[in-house]
């Protein structure tokens, strides 16, 4: 009889945890079924450079972290009143454009954000070259600008590369107000 492999469940959104966020979940792994190969030692091969390539920080450390986060998602000008401004929780925008280089760096921290406060912050990304009114109504005259909003007014706003202890400090500060 053949037990089949449980993940551990995400405390916030009840979903299933790897160890890295990135690594597609197997279907053949979750309902316990065995895939046949007809040449073992070609699949040997290719699953020995695909774990060279696929080794990152997340993976090494030992987190755990879940499937299912909140990535941050684009906004638009639409959008803009009923998402970030109408939200019952803490938001954090970030201002960017496809051209500049630090605003990459700061995907990046934004993105482990999301991962690590998901469900008790949201984080959206606003294109500054889409949509220039929105940034202009907010005096996001630099990019990366990162905006964070609490029952629709501004508390900080966080311009160029940052670390990432800036960030959690004023996300920590509006949580506990």
């Amino acid at each position: 009889m053949a037990v089949a492999y449980r993940a551990p469940l995400c405390l916030s959104c009840a979903s299933p945890m790897a160890k890295d966020p990135i690594a597609p979940v197997s279907p053949f792994r979750e309902e316990g079924l065995i895939q046949r190969v007809r040449n073992p030692s070609a699949l040997s091969a290719i699953s020995m450079t695909k774990r060279r390539r696929r080794r990152r920080p997340s993976a090494i450390s030992g987190k755990i972290f879940c499937l299912f986060y909140d990535a941050p998602e684009a906004i638009t000008a639409c959008a803009w009143n009923d998402h970030v401004l109408a939200s019952d929780i803490p938001v954090l925008v970030e201002f960017w454009a496809s051209w500049c280089g630090p605003c990459r760096m700061v995907h990046r921290v934004i993105d482990e954000i999301a991962r690590d406060y998901a469900g008790r912050i949201k984080c959206y990304k606003l294109n500054t070259d889409d949509y220039p009114q929105v940034a202009v109504s907010h005096n996001v005259h630099r990019i990366p600008t990162v905006l964070l909003f609490k029952d629709g007014e501004m508390l900080n706003s966080m311009t160029g590369t940052l670390p990432m202890s800036v960030y959690v400090t004023a996300i920590e500060k509006s949580l506990s107000h």
